[in-house]
């Protein structure tokens, strides 16, 4: 792996908020926050040797199975970004992931996003194990990880409105 275990979590991303991807309301659209993540976890993937050279090798990737998005604070044009990823668990198949998206420019986190992917038979199409090798790499990252003080959101869920009006309405 090519990083070291001591910095977790991993800096993955770093970018200013362009012109482009400022919407109607005058902030960051919601795309944007999703495509920065993106790009964190690609990098991340590359930091724990799973990306293109690992593909090669081992005939086998990953796939998202879930994934969960809260904004927390706006971000502006120019606004500096940070994100910070970590691995926070993995078994035999799958990988638990969280990124926190950082506003530099205005010091506070400003999304989180969270994903669990299977790793999967490229040539098969189904979900594969781990090579034993790998699992344990991916093992001692989990260790180091949570050691750090363990990062405020995770296992979060939406919070939809109730539709308490139904009730009256229907009396």
């Amino acid at each position: 792996m090519a990083t070291d275990l001591q910095r977790a979590p991993y800096t993955t991303l770093r970018t200013q908020c362009p012109p482009a991807w400022i919407d109607v309301n005058q902030h960051m659209n919601a795309t944007h926050y999703t495509l920065v993540v993106y790009d964190a976890h690609v990098a991340l993937t590359d930091i724990l040797g799973l990306g293109d050279d690992y593909v090669a090798q081992t005939g086998c990737g990953k796939v998202v199975l879930e994934s969960h998005l809260v904004y927390e604070r706006e971000v502006g044009l120019g606004d500096e970004l940070e994100v910070r990823s970590w691995l926070l668990a993995v078994d035999a198949k799958r990988l638990h992931f969280f990124h926190e998206l950082y506003n530099l420019s205005r010091d506070c986190r400003a999304a989180i996003a969270e994903q669990v992917d299977m790793h999967v038979d490229l040539g098969a199409r189904r979900s594969a194990p781990f090579p034993d090798w790998k699992l344990r790499q991916l093992q001692d990252v989990v260790r180091q990880m949570l050691s750090q003080p363990y990062p405020e959101g995770v296992g979060s869920r939406l919070r939809p409105p109730v539709n308490d009006w139904l009730q009256t309405t229907q009396s």
